[in-house]
């Protein structure tokens, strides 16, 4: 079992821990890296999935539902300000869900708050690449 801590310093290192937790499929301990009003927008701001609770749940369905082949993070750019970080980063992936194979790629983009234990989520979002 992967063993989660909130990153102290370095907010990346927080989106790279819940990246690792749902590629791996062990999404449990994931719950520390998000603040207690996390807010998800979906794709093409579609919906929103809104509290810590809701935001673990929507990573633990998805680690359920999808078997991720590759993850390809790249470009990240970190931006840092007092206690709030904007994190950004290209991404392509492979997984499968259904039985049926799928390739993305786009930009993830966090939004994180310097909690007293560490960097937190407090908003993400996924702008898909078009094609």
């Amino acid at each position: 079992m992967l063993k989660r801590r909130m990153a102290d310093g370095n907010p990346w290192e927080t989106v790279q821990q819940i990246n690792q937790a749902w590629v791996s499929g062990e999404v449990g301990q994931i719950d520390e890296l998000f603040h207690p009003n996390a807010v998800i927008v979906h794709p093409g701001f579609e919906g929103r999935t809104e509290g810590r609770d809701d935001c673990v749940q929507s990573y633990l369905e998805f680690a359920m539902q999808a078997q991720v082949h590759r993850l390809d993070a790249f470009d990240e750019q970190i931006d840092v300000v007092d206690n709030t970080a904007v994190v950004s980063y290209g991404f392509e992936i492979e997984y499968e869900m259904n039985g049926q194979g799928y390739t993305d790629s786009g930009t993830d983009l966090f939004v994180l708050t310097r909690a007293p234990g560490g960097w937190q989520v407090i908003w993400r979002t996924l702008l898909m690449d078009e094609g």
